[in-house]
């Protein structure tokens, strides 16, 4: 009752009322205000003891201007992260980094690869530009560690390749494979942020690539996508990383010259 009643009020930001209470019917004892995170409500009645909070959706607005009031973060290179492309026969503990780099064809990419030599990770540097704002790293024990580590918290997707045409994967390596035909991107997690969209609504065409086990959160990110700009939705057989070049080219073909709109396609 009382929350419909608040809704009912309708407060902007920063608006306030004192109006009869709607629980003790006092007159002009109760007070509300909405401080753009939250609505505070109290009735001062002394026989009256309803007050409380209830929180307040952000509007898009507000929202933006909090992320432009944050702070970014300084991002530093690691000193314990080696530059090992190409590996070098005769180090032990690179063998594990040498054929997880020759298994998916890397050896190109010495200028965002390193070797992390405390945590035994391959590490992806994340560029905004040509800054280094983060990085990503790939477990080499293949064993129940995490398999990725984020270095930082930019929230910032890895992007790599170049052109009008993007395809967003799950993963580093698939977004590396596709940047030889298009823009690769890989959100580095499924929760789809505003610093996701905004760049990821400069490109004139964009698919999603998701394995046919992709979980329900990464069902609704391609969900979500598609209510700020259209979307191609493919639903995979095979891992983008795992597929030959001509498949890849394909699969960028599909993006390219289909019809736009909403679908959901078997590759």
């Amino acid at each position: 009752m009382l929350q419909n009643f608040l809704n009912k009020l309708d407060l902007k930001t920063s608006e306030s009322v004192r109006i009869d209470c709607p629980i003790c019917f006092n007159k002009n004892t109760f007070s509300a205000v909405n401080n753009g995170i939250q609505t505070i409500y109290n009735c001062f009645h002394a026989d009256c003891n309803i007050k409380g909070r209830t929180r307040s959706p952000l509007s898009k607005r507000l929202f933006q201007e909090a992320e432009k009031q944050k702070e970014p973060e300084i991002f530093y290179y690691r000193h314990h992260w080696e530059d090992r492309l190409p590996p070098r026969i005769g180090y032990m503990d690179l063998k594990d980094f040498k054929n997880y780099i020759q298994k998916y064809d890397l050896m190109d990419y010495g200028k965002i690869i390193r070797y992390d030599r405390h945590l035994h990770r391959a590490v992806f540097l994340v560029h905004k530009g040509d800054t280094l704002i983060d990085a990503v790293g790939r477990d080499l024990y293949n064993n129940k560690r995490i398999k990725w580590y984020r270095y930082g918290n930019s929230g910032y997707p890895f992007i790599a390749g170049k052109g009008d045409t993007a395809i967003i994967v799950e993963d580093v390596v698939s977004a590396l494979v596709l940047s030889k035909f298009c823009v690769g991107i890989a959100l580095l997690g499924t929760n789809l942020l505003q610093s996701h969209i905004d760049v990821i609504k400069k490109y004139k065409k964009v698919g999603v690539a998701l394995d046919k086990d992709a979980t329900k959160k990464a069902l609704k990110l391609a969900d979500d996508l598609s209510l700020n700009m259209n979307v191609k939705f493919l639903m995979l057989d095979e891992d983008v990383k795992e597929m030959l070049d001509e498949d890849v080219e394909k699969l960028v073909s599909k993006v390219d010259k289909k019809a736009w709109g909403w679908m959901n396609d078997t590759y």
